[in-house]
């Protein structure tokens, strides 16, 4: 499931690419992947602009003209996908070709879209067609979705949220604070996202196995410097990761090398049976909290 890193990858790159067009074609391929009947839903979205783009935890929330919202989340297996078709850089017979080109994507179903377009990272489940030309692709949203909202409604949607690990104004002391007087185990509790948004499963094992933590570690035994030591590690990590391209497999856009760049600098993630980079013994991977958690049980304590 995309994390902190890879939805912040696809929000900057959404700003790069998308912002300030407008939303000219809708094509609705799976009914349940939005909040409103499928036409009420195109006819909400058609002719506004998008203003911008913000993130916060793993979800992606759209600035619209009009005072509303698109509220996306990937969830376990969905994508976005990028194309451009660039009608202002086309020579002036060509184009009505890529305009016809996007009206083509825009009609085609969610198998033929596929099947013609090879590197779509799953089943088209909405499509837009942007002002320039380009297409935006939300694909395998079989558990995500894409909802318009209000502010308040997106207010209410977000407001259970806890506090986002890359905000600016939050801090070590503020996760300490967050963890006094808690009980359970450290990986459950970092990968609500009641507690911190964003984190998951990757980069929970992570942080812990550089703060020197075990997954099932006692909250109520951490120290204060412990406390601290893991919030700094995770942030650390958290954004070395974005810098790097995060861990998604399935590029933005055709011409994306970039992203999935951060799957190789893993150390203790999806490494079970394999030496720890640290001391060489190997590392496990257990169940915790319903979840795998990897570890080293030489250098966690």
């Amino acid at each position: 499931m995309p994390e902190v890193p890879e939805m912040e990858i696809y929000k900057n790159y959404l700003n790069e690419w998308v912002k300030d067009k407008k939303i000219n074609k809708v094509n609705v391929l799976r009914a349940k992947s939005v909040n409103l009947e499928c036409a009420e839903f195109s006819k909400a979205v058609i002719g506004k602009q998008i203003k911008g783009i913000s993130r916060r935890g793993k979800y992606l929330i759209f600035h619209l003209n009009d005072a509303h919202f698109l509220l996306t989340h990937m969830m376990l297996d969905g994508r976005l996908f990028f194309l451009t078709i660039d009608t202002k850089n086309l020579q002036q017979n060509e184009v009505s070709q890529g305009e016809t080109l996007q009206s083509e994507i825009l009609e085609s179903s969610a198998e033929d879209l596929k099947q013609r377009f090879k590197e779509l990272p799953g089943k088209a489940s909405v499509v837009f067609g942007l002002s320039d030309g380009s297409v935006l692709f939300f694909c395998a949203l079989t558990l995500g979705y894409l909802h318009y909202l209000e502010e308040d409604q997106l207010e209410n949607k977000l407001r259970e949220l806890g506090n986002d690990p890359l905000d600016p104004n939050f801090n070590a002391q503020d996760f300490s604070q967050l963890l006094e007087g808690k009980r359970g185990m450290i990986k459950p509790w970092l990968m609500n996202p009641k507690n911190i948004s964003g984190v998951g499963n990757a980069y929970s094992n992570e942080a812990l196995f550089s703060a020197g933590l075990l997954p099932t570690r006692l909250i109520s035994t951490l120290s204060l410097a412990e406390k601290a030591n893991l919030f700094n590690f995770l942030v650390s990590i958290l954004k070395d990761s974005i810098s790097l391209g995060g861990d998604m497999e399935e590029p933005f856009a055709p011409w994306d090398d970039f992203t999935g760049g951060y799957n190789e600098y893993f150390k203790v993630y999806d490494r079970a049976g394999k030496p720890c980079l640290v001391c060489q013994q190997t590392i496990q991977r257990a169940e915790v909290g319903g979840r795998n958690a990897f570890f080293c049980p030489n250098c966690q304590k």
